[in-house]
């Protein structure tokens, strides 16, 4: 098709044009390789199918929105075939008389498929274009008070206005550039769309038909060539690096785990990130993977309820921030984060819910980023809320976060005939009761009720008493590692004295610290929560329940530690579905999209100041349900609730339950 002095500037381009590439990809890879803990590419490449399978079936795209996710699927899916096209229509230019398999099903199937689907990627980038630009929907917008650099601001409205412009003018000037052809031979009935547009060019001459076709085949590739070395810095960078980025290796049992600090390692001079250049490789690649869709903000409790926090404007921060000063950083200087990415008040509003991690559908992990700052400013700097300095005070004298005596640990346990391994130590499964189950007078009774229930199903199990102490999540999430560690080996050191196999606990705190992050220093054990243990016992035959006549109306609220970051939805509802006049309904948010209840992430002991109060806008949910009582299966969740029934003035009318209280009051 081409003539020759074509294929010469073509050639000239598409040299100019990977040149310019292979700076741009050089300049992105050398800014996420000044990050610390290199990404392993050789296990990243093991990793490969995974990569594949989630940039073929798009599925992370469908955890929240899935008709706007189908919608972007379908985009995406059409870019992605526009690659094999442009290759195809580049072998045109260059060989006369090119077609793929013009006279076989293999053929007319392409033509149709690429017809048809121009036409859905059209329709998909206007619609998207419309919904930013036009519409300006809420769900695409960071609004205040959170903080968003101007760089970012001008940004956003700007990257998506050329790529989405970029995709619409590419597969126009291909679509087109086909109904030219069409018109210069004759109707094609495996580009339906194309031949119809091809009816508006029924009166132009034949060199006016060729011309066109030319001038189509340009602007279609030429587009390619010009936007390949804008590739890294655009937000269509997302594209393949969001597959790669669930390709990267990662030692964590869940994606709510924190990395433990070796402090042994004397080479270690900065605890937790204060620079850009702490961040990790891979945390530093998520901002590249960032495709700025917002939805890590669509329940995040903090954005939700007026706090300065949203995830993604700490992703899109980072992302403008080294575009615009890639190559000071590249050359090593010193960039701190203080104010840089997200304010003070953002960064002590994260609940640690996990929300923004598990909805990301590029994998990325905001949330980790705002603990690994947290452990800078307490390890590093002593820059934490005045109110921490209590919480880490009693943690480190009393082993718990209040002013309670030790050795009031098992007070809660008395008359009820429970044996300590330091009594006994034959027991065969161990009850971490936990802070809250040891000291809280509303969470004792759940202690009591959770050990009436074994004792009923003669399960021989023990308790530490004053042996056990804080398992180290709240300092951990509020960024004091050292003292969260040093919580964890005491624990360890008494749970592997006892050869401790197997432990059940009521609080999913203790739950996810116990499964998940005790085994990288040392303490594995299998480990259950009460609701999995309970369940257990139901389907084992080893309790039975009295159903009763009175029908109980019953919402369960979601912890965010139990689901989000373990999977665990089913169980707890299993529970109160074997009791069978309970009406059970859920409220609006529920399993992975449960809203948080706002003491997670240590925010338990810190007064909450800014906007509403998450607390009271998931108890309104729940409220809402009709029920008259929530079922609860987390100690901070309890008394989250409770309080926000209380702010609402119905707590004389709604009850909150823990999941073990309600079961024994059906039990036989």
């Amino acid at each position: 098709m081409l003539i020759l002095s074509e294929k010469i500037i073509f050639i000239i381009f598409v040299i100019i044009s990977f040149y310019l590439a292979y700076k741009s990809f050089k300049r992105m890879f050398q800014i996420i390789n000044r990050g610390t803990n290199p990404i392993s590419w050789k296990d990243t490449l093991k990793n490969f199918p995974e990569g594949i399978k989630v940039f073929l079936s798009q599925k992370t795209l469908f955890t929240t929105r899935p008709i706007i996710g189908f919608i972007h699927s379908l985009v995406a899916w059409g870019f992605t075939i526009y690659i094999l096209v442009n290759i195809f229509d580049v072998i045109a230019g260059f060989v006369p008389e090119f077609e793929f398999f013009p006279n076989s099903v293999i053929g007319f199937a392409y033509r149709l498929f690429v017809d048809v689907f121009s036409v859905i990627v059209l329709i998909g980038v206007l619609y998207f274009l419309i919904r930013r630009f036009v519409l300006n929907e809420q769900k695409l917008v960071i609004d205040e008070p959170v903080y968003l650099s101007e760089s970012a601001k001008k940004g956003i409205r700007k990257d998506s206005f050329i790529v989405g412009i970029f995709i619409i003018l590419h597969v126009s000037g291909r679509f087109i550039g086909a109904s030219f052809i069409i018109a210069q031979n004759k109707p094609d009935s495996a580009q339906p769309f194309a031949t119809l547009l091809s009816s508006l060019w029924l009166n132009f001459s034949s060199s006016q038909l060729y011309f066109g076709e030319h001038i189509s085949w340009w602007i279609a590739l030429g587009l390619i060539l010009a936007f390949i070395p804008y590739f890294p810095l655009s937000k269509h960078a997302h594209l393949f690096m969001g597959p790669i980025n669930f390709m990267i290796s990662d030692d964590r049992p869940n994606k709510g785990a924190i990395k433990t600090i070796n402090f042994e390692d004397e080479s270690i001079e900065q605890y937790g990130v204060a620079n850009m250049e702490h961040f990790s490789q891979k945390s530093i690649f998520d901002s590249y993977a960032c495709i700025m869709c917002n939805r890590c903000q669509d329940n995040c409790p903090a954005y939700h309820t007026g706090k300065e926090l949203s995830p993604a404007a700490l992703e899109i921060n980072k992302r403008y921030y080294l575009n615009e000063n890639g190559n000071s950083f590249i050359k090593g200087s010193d960039v701190p984060l203080k104010g840089l990415l997200l304010t003070d008040n953002a960064l002590w509003s994260c609940t640690s819910c996990n929300f923004c991690v598990i909805v990301c559908p590029v994998g990325n992990a905001p949330m980790n980023d705002i603990l690994e700052i947290r452990q800078d400013r307490v390890l590093m700097q002593s820059d934490f809320p005045n109110e921490l300095t209590s919480t880490f005070k009693n943690l480190e004298t009393n082993n718990n976060p209040w002013a309670f005596n030790q050795q009031d640990r098992a007070k809660w346990a008395e008359g009820l005939n429970i044996k300590t391994l330091a009594e006994d130590s034959e027991g065969e499964i161990l009850f971490w009761v936990g802070c809250s189950g040891s000291y809280d007078a509303r969470y004792q009774k759940v202690s009591q009720a959770f050990s009436k229930i074994m004792q009923k199903a003669n399960v021989n199990f023990r308790i530490l008493g004053t042996e056990e102490k804080c398992n180290g999540d709240t300092a951990r999430r509020l960024g004091n590692e050292y003292l969260a560690q040093n919580l964890m080996q005491e624990n360890i050191a008494t749970l592997n004295n006892y050869n401790i196999k197997s432990i059940v606990t009521a609080c999913p705190h203790c739950f996810n610290s116990l499964k998940n992050e005790y085994p990288k220093l040392g303490g594995k054990y299998e480990v259950l929560h009460h609701t999995e243990f309970i369940d257990n016992l139901i389907k084992s035959n080893k309790i039975s329940l009295n159903n009763g006549i009175k029908v109980e109306k019953l919402t369960y609220h979601d912890s965010c530690y139990l689901g989000r970051y373990n999977s665990i939805y089913e169980q707890p509802r299993n529970v109160l579905s074997s009791i069978e006049n309970i009406e059970i309904t859920e409220p609006n948010r529920n399993k992975e999209q449960g809203f948080c209840c706002g003491a997670g992430g240590g925010r338990m002991f810190l007064e909450e100041t800014a906007g509403t109060r998450i607390n009271e806008e998931r108890t309104n949910e729940l409220i809402e349900t009709g029920a008259n009582t929530i079922a609860s299966a987390c100690p901070f969740c309890m008394t989250m609730l409770n309080d926000g029934l209380k702010a609402k003035e119905k707590n004389e009318e709604i009850e909150v339950k823990d999941i073990a209280e309600i079961i024994l009051e059906h039990i036989q």
